[in-house]
C-alpha cells in the first residue's frame, strides 16, 4: 500500500463533500418544498359540498374511451399525492389511458366541522359526489355508470358507502385501504381502548389535529426523517430526484384535520372493534348496520408490499368481508411510495382494460 503523507485522497473527498454540501444548501435555500409543482394536471371543479370538491380531469382525446373513474382520496392528506409531478401522477396516467377522472378532494375541515359524522361522509357527501360525477359523465362522455377507486382510508370509506348504496358504482378498486384493522401492525397495537384515550382527545380538541396525525405516522418509523435527509445527500446531485424529494416533502408536511365525531366512530368501530370483517361487533350507523357483505360490485384490493400503515393482510380483509367477487394483488412499494412508483399505473391500466365493453366487468 502506497503511503499518502499529504492525505491527498482524504482532502479530495472532503472537498467533494464540501461542494456537494454547498450545492444542496443552495437548493434548500431556494425553498423548493414550497415551490414544488404538485397538482398541475389540468382539471376543473364540477361540484362543491361544504369543504369538499370534485375535481374533473378530462381524458386524452387520443386515448381509447373507458368507463369514467371516481376516486375517493384519504381525508387525512391532500389529494396531490395522486398528481405529484407530471411524470409521477396517477391521474395523468389515467387520462392518458382514456379515462375521465372524477377525484373527491375532501378539503380542510374547520372547527365548525367537529360534529360531522361517519354517516355524513359515507351516506351523504360521498354518494352526492358520485351522483354529480355520474351526471357530468353522462352529459360529456355518454356514460351510464362509474367505476370507483379508493386510496387508504378513502378506500375504506368508499367500501362502506358502496355496501350501503350498492348501485352507486359499477366496480371498485381499493389501494392500501385497511379493512381488517387488527392486521394493521403497529397502528393496531397502539389503537386499543385501554391505551388510546379516544374520547378525551375528541372531546378536548374537537377535530383530531393534523399535527398529532403527522406525528403518529412519523412514530411508526422514527428513522424515516433521517432516511429522507440521507437520500437527499446521497442522490441530491440528480435534478429529477431533487424535484421528487421536494414534492414529497411538500405533501408529507401538508396533513389535514379529521372531523372529530367521524374520527371517534372510525377509531372505535374500525380499530377497536374491527367491525368491518366477519366476526366483529355490529356497527350501527344512522340506524342501519354497516355490513360489507351487502356489497355486490366486483372488487380488487391492491396492497403495497412494504406498507407499514396498511400491510397486505389488512387490505386483503376485503376478500373475507365483501359480498361480491374480490381479486387481490400486491404491488411493489410502501404506503405512499406505491402512488409514485411504476407498478400502480400499469396495474390500473390493466384493471381499466378488463372493464372496457362487455356486460360482466371483471374485478
Amino acid at each position: 500500500m502506497t503511503a499518502d503523507p499529504t492525505h491527498t485522497g482524504a482532502l479530495r473527498a472532503l472537498l467533494a463533500d464540501g461542494r456537494k454540501a454547498w450545492e444542496l444548501a443552495r437548493f434548500l435555500a431556494s425553498d423548493p418544498v414550497r415551490r414544488a409543482p404538485t397538482g398541475r394536471t389540468p382539471h376543473r371543479v364540477i361540484h362543491r359540498q361544504n369543504k369538499a370538491v370534485v375535481r374533473y380531469f378530462a381524458p386524452d382525446p387520443d386515448g381509447v374511451p373507458a368507463t369514467p373513474l371516481f376516486i375517493s382520496m384519504p381525508l387525512i392528506n391532500t389529494w396531490t399525492v395522486f398528481d405529484l409531478l407530471p411524470d409521477r401522477s396517477v391521474v395523468a396516467s389515467l387520462v392518458r389511458h382514456g379515462v375521465p377522472v372524477y377525484l373527491l378532494d375532501w378539503g380542510r375541515p374547520g372547527p365548525e366541522d367537529a360534529a360531522v359524522s361517519m354517516s355524513d361522509l359515507v351516506d351523504d357527501l360521498l354518494p352526492r359526489a358520485v351522483d354529480r360525477s355520474l351526471r357530468h359523465a353522462a352529459t360529456h362522455h355518454g356514460a351510464d355508470a362509474l367505476d370507483g377507486l379508493g386510496y387508504c382510508v378513502g378506500g375504506t370509506f368508499l367500501a362502506i358507502s358502496l355496501a350501503r348504496h350498492p348501485d352507486m358504482l359499477r366496480r371498485m378498486a381499493l389501494l392500501a385501504s385497511p379493512i381488517d384493522f387488527h392486521a394493521s401492525g403497529r397502528l393496531a397495537t397502539w389503537a386499543r381502548p385501554e391505551t388510546f384515550p379516544l374520547d378525551d382527545i375528541v372531546d378536548g380538541f374537537g377535530n383530531f389535529p393534523r399535527q398529532l396525525m403527522a406525528a403518529s405516522f412519523a412514530w411508526l418509523r422514527p428513522a424515516g426523517q433521517i432516511a429522507r435527509g440521507r437520500s437527499l445527500w446521497t442522490r441530491g446531485s440528480d435534478p429529477a430526484f431533487r424535484r421528487l424529494w421536494a414534492a414529497m416533502e411538500q405533501w408529507n408536511g401538508d396533513n389535514v384535520d379529521f372531523p372529530g365525531e367521524a374520527y371517534r366512530e372510525y377509531v372505535r368501530h374500525c380499530y377497536f372493534d374491527n367491525a368491518l370483517v366477519p366476526g366483529g361487533p355490529e356497527w350501527i350507523m344512522a340506524g342501519r348496520p354497516v355490513d360489507l357483505g351487502r356489497g355486490r360490485a366486483p372488487a380488487v384490493a391492491f396492497a403495497a408490499s412494504d406498507d407499514h400503515i396498511c400491510p397486505p393482510p389488512a387490505a386483503f380483509g376485503l376478500a373475507r368481508a365483501w359480498g361480491g367477487p374480490v381479486r387481490t394483488e400486491v404491488l411493489r412499494g410502501g404506503h405512499v411510495g406505491v402512488c409514485i412508483g411504476r407498478a400502480l399505473p400499469a396495474a390500473l391500466a390493466r384493471w381499466v382494460d378488463s372493464g372496457r365493453g362487455g356486460e360482466a366487468p371483471q374485478p
